[in-house]
């Protein structure tokens, strides 16, 4: 498998364990300092035979000739221009391998999908990640005679106290609602396969 860029390497590590024992990560990092910090924490954590770390440009300098075109089966692309590195990633990808790219903007998605498609993959497939917070409580429900639920104090289906809670606790539930106002960014994932000739 192909990564780029390797940051911290928080993704490297769940990469590699997909892969291990038989397969090997290739991820390609750009900036020097972040590259040997993460590569000294892949041989700390026992890694050093399943992931190698390059520093690498990969947007201007694509990854590299490596094993031959066609050596990977999988490339995941985390670039602020990631269109840039698909042509590159076509040559190093098996037919019906598999791209996938994260970015923050739907724009970003827009010219890779573009990308893909001039370089023969199929039609892609994008998932919106968009961070919804929801507050947990502990709150009093009450049900109406037609059995429909709503909050409230001490109505009917209010219960008693329960065991091992305290007095404010008595016929309360424990319910799960979306924040009121969501803080936070959006991001895409986009996935494509190299189409086979």
């Amino acid at each position: 498998m192909l990564e780029s860029g390797t940051g911290s390497g928080a993704l490297t590590h769940a990469l590699a364990r997909a892969v291990a024992p038989g397969g090997r990560v290739d991820t390609f990092e750009f900036h020097q300092g972040r590259a040997d910090a993460a590569r000294a924490e892949f041989e700390r954590h026992g890694l050093a035979d399943v992931v190698q770390c390059h520093v690498r440009d990969v947007q201007s300098n694509g990854f590299g000739p490596g094993a031959g075109a066609g050596d990977a089966d999988a490339v995941f692309l985390d670039l602020p221009a990631p269109w840039l590195a698909v042509p590159s990633a076509a040559t190093r990808l098996r037919p019906d391998g598999v791209l996938a790219s994260f970015s923050p903007c739907v724009e970003q998605v827009q010219r890779t999908c573009r990308a893909l498609a001039d370089v023969g993959f199929g039609p892609p497939a994008t998932h919106e990640l968009l961070l919804r917070e929801h507050r947990v409580a502990r709150e009093a429900l009450v049900t109406d005679v037609l059995g429909r639920e709503g909050k409230g104090g001490s109505g009917a289906g209010g219960g008693g106290a329960k065991r091992g809670r305290g007095a404010d606790d008595a016929g309360k539930t424990v319910v799960a609602r979306p924040m009121d106002v969501a803080r936070g960014h959006t991001g895409y994932l986009t996935f494509a396969r190299r189409a086979v000739d």
